[in-house]
C-alpha cells in the first residue's frame, strides 16, 4: 500500500499535496474588557429615579494581524463582563474576527434563553466584531453593512432630564435654549411627574420652540395605563409626535389599549432583547416607532434583523442611543443604512443624541450638528473612532483580559 495520510475523509499519498488547515489572519487572539464609570456634576433622571454617574463596559477584540475592534454595553456592565470572561470570550478565541455574523450565530447558540444580560454581552462583542471586519477591509462600517443611504442623519436631542427637588423641571427652558443654539431641530423631553404638571410643561416647551420643531415625550416606563392615557390626551394640543415607553414594556395589553384610545403614536423597544422580543410589538402594531438599542438588543447583527422585520410591517426604526462613543458611532452608521420611512411628519430614520454631560460619549471628541440639525456619517475605517485605553484610563474601575 502506498504510504500516505488519511485526512478530511480521504487518503492522500505522500506524493500528493495534503491540504493544511490555515488559521485566518483575522483570528481573535485577545479580548480586553474595561469597566468604566464617571461621576456627573449633578443628579439627573426620569420618572423612575435619578442617577449621579454613567457606567459602561468597553470591549476590545484584537486579531492576530493586530486589528482591534471596539464594542460596548452599558446597562449592567459588571454582569455582562462576567459572561464574556467565563463563557463567550473563550468561545471566540481563535475564531475569525472579520466574520461577525458567524460569531454572532456562535454566541447565540450558547444561550437558548436569549434575554437580558447574555444579550448585553453579545451586543458588545458583536459591535466589536463588526468594527474588526470593517477595519480589516479598510471600509467605514456603513460600507461594510452594504452602503449608506444618506451622508447625514437628522438628529433629535434627548433631554432635558428631570432634577431632584421641589422643581423637577429646573433648568428645562435654559437647557432648551442650549439645544436650539447648538443646532438641534427636534427635541425629546423626559417627563413623568403627574399628567397635569407634565402637560403644562409640554405646553411651555411647545410655545417656546414654535409649531415646526418636532417634539417627543419619554416617560421611561414610569406611568400606569390610566396616568399615561391622561397625559397623552393633554399632549395632543402640543402636537407631540410620539409618546415613548409610557408604561412598563411587558404590559402589552396596556399598550394595545393605549394605541386604540389616544391619537398619539407610541414608541419603545430599548428594553427589548433579541428579534423574538420585537415579534409581538411589531406584528401586533403596538408601537408606531421601534427603538432597539444596539448595545443591548444583540448588537448590529440582531439590529439588522429587527430592522428588516420592522420594514416588512412599514414601521420606522429609530435606534435608542445611550452609553459611550462606541454605541454613538455604531448607531450613527446603522441609522445611515436604514430605509427612508414616513414618520409623523419627520424625516425618518432619526438619530437619538443624548446631549447631556457624559465624558464617555466624548472620548474621541464631540460630534456637532449643522444648522439643519443633522450629523455627518463617519467615513474613516470601522466605527470611525481613534480609540485607545489612554483616552479613558482615568475612568477605568476594572480591567481584564481573555487570551
Amino acid at each position: 500500500m502506498t504510504e500516505g495520510r488519511y485526512q478530511f475523509g480521504r487518503w492522500y499519498p505522500f506524493t500528493s499535496a495534503v491540504p493544511m488547515v490555515v488559521s485566518p489572519p483575522s483570528r481573535i487572539v485577545r479580548i480586553d474588557g474595561y469597566e468604566v464609570s464617571c461621576p456627573l456634576p449633578e443628579r439627573i433622571g426620569n420618572s423612575r429615579g435619578f442617577f449621579d454617574s454613567r457606567s459602561a463596559l468597553l470591549v476590545a477584540l484584537t486579531t492576530a494581524e493586530g486589528v482591534t475592534g471596539w464594542g460596548e454595553t452599558w446597562a449592567l456592565p459588571g454582569a455582562a463582563a462576567a459572561i464574556i470572561r467565563q463563557d463567550l470570550g473563550p468561545r471566540l478565541l481563535g475564531q475569525d474576527g472579520a466574520a461577525p455574523r458567524r460569531l454572532h450565530d456562535r454566541m447565540m447558540q450558547q444561550f437558548p434563553d436569549r434575554h437580558g444580560v447574555p444579550l448585553m454581552a453579545i451586543s458588545a462583542l458583536d459591535i466589536a466584531a463588526w468594527d474588526v471586519a470593517a477595519r480589516t477591509a479598510g471600509l467605514p462600517l456603513h460600507a461594510a453593512l452594504g452602503g449608506a443611504v444618506r451622508d447625514r442623519v437628522f438628529a433629535y436631542v434627548s433631554g432635558p432630564f428631570l432634577k431632584p427637588g421641589a422643581d423637577p423641571y429646573k433648568d428645562y427652558l435654559a437647557d432648551l435654549e442650549g439645544y436650539l443654539k447648538a443646532g438641534f431641530r427636534a427635541i425629546k423631553l423626559r417627563l413623568g411627574t403627574t399628567p397635569a404638571r407634565d402637560g403644562a410643561m409640554a405646553r411651555q416647551v411647545r410655545e417656546r420652540i414654535g409649531p415646526e420643531i418636532p417634539l417627543m415625550v419619554d416617560l421611561n416606563q414610569g406611568f400606569s395605563f390610566g396616568l399615561a392615557a391622561d397625559l397623552a390626551r393633554r399632549l395632543v394640543e402640543c402636537n407631540v409626535r410620539w409618546l415613548e415607553e409610557p408604561m412598563p414594556h411587558e404590559d402589552l395589553a396596556g399598550y394595545r389599549r393605549l394605541a386604540e384610545q389616544v391619537p398619539i403614536a407610541l414608541a419603545g423597544g430599548e428594553s427589548l432583547f433579541g428579534l423574538g422580543a420585537f415579534r409581538e410589538v411589531i406584528g401586533g402594531n403596538l408601537l408606531q416607532f421601534v427603538q432597539p438599542d444596539l448595545a443591548l438588543c444583540g448588537g448590529i447583527t440582531e439590529g439588522l434583523k429587527i430592522a428588516a422585520f420592522a420594514e416588512a410591517f412599514g414601521i420606522p426604526l429609530v435606534p435608542h442611543v445611550w452609553g459611550t462613543a462606541i454605541n454613538f458611532n455604531a448607531s450613527l452608521h446603522f441609522t445611515s443604512v436604514l430605509p427612508e420611512k414616513p414618520g409623523q411628519g419627520m424625516p425618518c430614520p432619526l438619530f437619538e443624541y443624548d446631549y447631556s454631560y457624559n465624558p464617555l460619549r466624548t472620548l474621541c471628541g464631540e460630534a456637532g450638528v449643522d444648522h439643519a440639525g443633522t450629523l455627518a456619517v463617519p467615513d474613516a475605517p470601522g466605527l470611525g473612532l481613534d480609540l485607545t485605553p489612554d483616552r479613558f484610563k482615568s475612568l477605568i474601575v476594572n480591567q481584564w483580559t481573555v487570551h
